[in-house]
């Protein structure tokens, strides 16, 4: 049996893990409901099952992370953050319709 702890800040805020180095760290189950990964390094993680409405995954490291289940993801989030082909995303997510609006981003911003 896996025991998960809640993952919260202190004062009830959002969490902020903005540039933090969290490769390979399991955050199975997480709730990171409106959480800030600004920039954060999850190459390699675990995000099984994790809430992540709201998260902010603004250029956040996502190459070979599992997010096999993860709740309430969507396509812009996704969209901000940096995937490979490892990377196992949930079954809502359609890769190619990702790339897709992934390139589409892009071109914006040069």
């Amino acid at each position: 049996m896996t025991a998960v702890a809640k993952i919260q800040s202190a004062s009830n805020r959002p969490l902020d893990l903005s540039h933090a180095f969290i490769r390979r760290t399991s955050l199975d189950g997480a709730s990171l409901v409106n959480a800030n990964l600004t920039k954060a390094d999850l190459t390699g993680a675990s995000l099984r099952n994790a809430d992540l409405r709201g998260a902010k995954l603004s250029k956040t490291r996502l190459e070979g992370a599992d997010l096999t289940g993860a709740a309430n993801l969507t396509l812009d989030q996704l969209a901000e953050a940096s995937i490979d082909a490892d990377t196992k995303l949930p079954d809502y997510i359609d890769r190619s319709t990702l790339k897709q609006k992934m390139r589409a981003r892009r071109g914006k911003l040069l």
